[in-house]
């Protein structure tokens, strides 16, 4: 059995970003660059720390969702179902200091398949849609309460 014992979260910010720039971005293009940044994060820590076959421990990259009390996390962890092979893919949604989480599973896949989708550009969008519906149902959650 595969286990690695790497760090297992990293929490992306603005660093590396022009940075008299965003200011005058709104926050759905502040969400954007962060999803982006976390994409490439996501995709060198999945190449170094995602074995080919077994089981590991799940990482993940979270960064704060501009705009709201939300923190998002992007989640690379082997499949319950067959962990020899597949990996899987998700994005969480949760209020900060706040144990509740909603998520949405995205693509399941051998580690090169979830390399291939995490890298490619087209599915920024997607990851963007995820993220934004996500957060509105957990900014839903807690207004009703």
């Amino acid at each position: 059995m595969n286990i690695n014992n790497n760090y297992n979260n990293y929490n992306s910010s603005f660093s590396g970003i022009d940075k008299d720039k965003i200011p005058m971005l709104s926050n759905d293009e502040k969400t954007n660059l962060l999803i982006e940044k976390s994409r490439d994060i996501l995709y060198q820590r999945a190449e170094r720390e995602v074995p080919e076959n077994g089981k590991f421990k799940k990482i993940f990259v979270a960064f704060d969702i501009p705009g709201t009390k939300n923190e998002a996390l992007i989640t690379v962890e082997h499949d319950a179902i067959d962990p020899k092979i597949n990996r899987r893919l998700s994005v969480g949604v949760h209020r900060q200091s706040s144990d509740r989480i909603t998520s949405n599973y995205i693509f399941k896949g051998p580690k090169k398949e979830i390399l291939d989708y995490i890298k490619n550009n087209d599915n920024q969008s997607e990851l963007y849609k995820i993220v934004t519906d996500l957060s509105k149902s957990v900014d839903d959650y807690y207004s009703s309460l």
